[in-house]
């Protein structure tokens, strides 16, 4: 009797649901203050999901398929490290701003390839490209959070700022200022600009302004892909 072991096969049919279900559910943190402990969890699971769902791309592992996964597990690890330390020590925030933006930069670039291989557009892809733009988002306001205990005042006003002045806890105990700032980073990506709280420092506003220009370029790549795809299946059915 032989043992087979059970291997993914990139081939098959991504499944991004679980993306979309794990963005929705840290959104939903936000707005309720009692589940706030879900976020970071959620995090942390989408990095992993992220790297797992797109991080093989042909019949055999790549040497950049194993960076990236890779990639995602230090992501976790910067992500926590910075939770759990206390907001005083500033230099925490460092690998989590590095580690997250390389990740969220890749995975958007294997999405988009993802996605652009689809045979068909349908429900399961839609989720996969809704799941991409939330993640834009959700990863946008952690970076903006760590950027703000690296440097205090960095976004005014918020509650994180002046907490952070005489607390020696950690970022997990102000995750309602944490909420406050991935509010903002959507406002940001959305291109909305209510005004309601403003980049202070250069930093600050220069992550601003790269949110604001990755919304509506991952929205028109996206779109162009699908549209594209769609196009060809029409041309395909007419043509049969």
């Amino acid at each position: 009797m032989s043992i087979r072991w059970i291997r993914h096969d990139p081939e098959a049919p991504k499944n991004y649901r679980v993306l979309l279900v794990l963005t929705l559910v840290v959104l939903a943190s936000f707005a309720f203050p009692s589940v706030n402990w879900l976020g970071p969890p959620c995090y942390s699971l989408m990095a992993l999901w992220f790297t797992r769902v797109l991080g093989e791309s042909s019949g055999r592992r790549r040497w950049s398929d194993r960076l990236y996964q890779a990639l995602g597990i230090l992501a976790v690890v910067a992500q926590w490290l910075w939770l759990v330390t206390p907001i005083k020590v500033e230099s925490s925030g460092i690998p989590l701003v590095t580690s997250w933006c390389l990740l969220v930069g890749w995975s958007v670039i294997r999405l988009v390839r993802a996605l652009a291989g689809e045979k068909l557009v349908n429900e399961r892809v839609l989720m996969g490209a809704a799941a991409g733009y939330l993640h834009l988002g959700l990863t946008a306001g952690l970076v903006m959070g760590a950027v703000e205990t690296i440097q205090h005042g960095s976004f005014s006003p918020l509650q994180m700022a002046s907490m952070m002045e005489v607390s020696s806890d950690s970022v997990l105990m102000v995750s309602s200022s944490f909420a406050e700032i991935n509010y903002y980073a959507f406002v940001c990506l959305t291109t909305v600009g209510y005004g309601d709280i403003n980049p202070m420092l250069p930093l600050a506003r220069m992550l601003s302004i790269v949110t604001s220009i990755i919304g509506p370029l991952y929205l028109a790549v996206v779109m162009g892909v699908l549209i594209a795809r769609f196009t060809s299946e029409l041309q395909e059915e007419q043509g049969s």
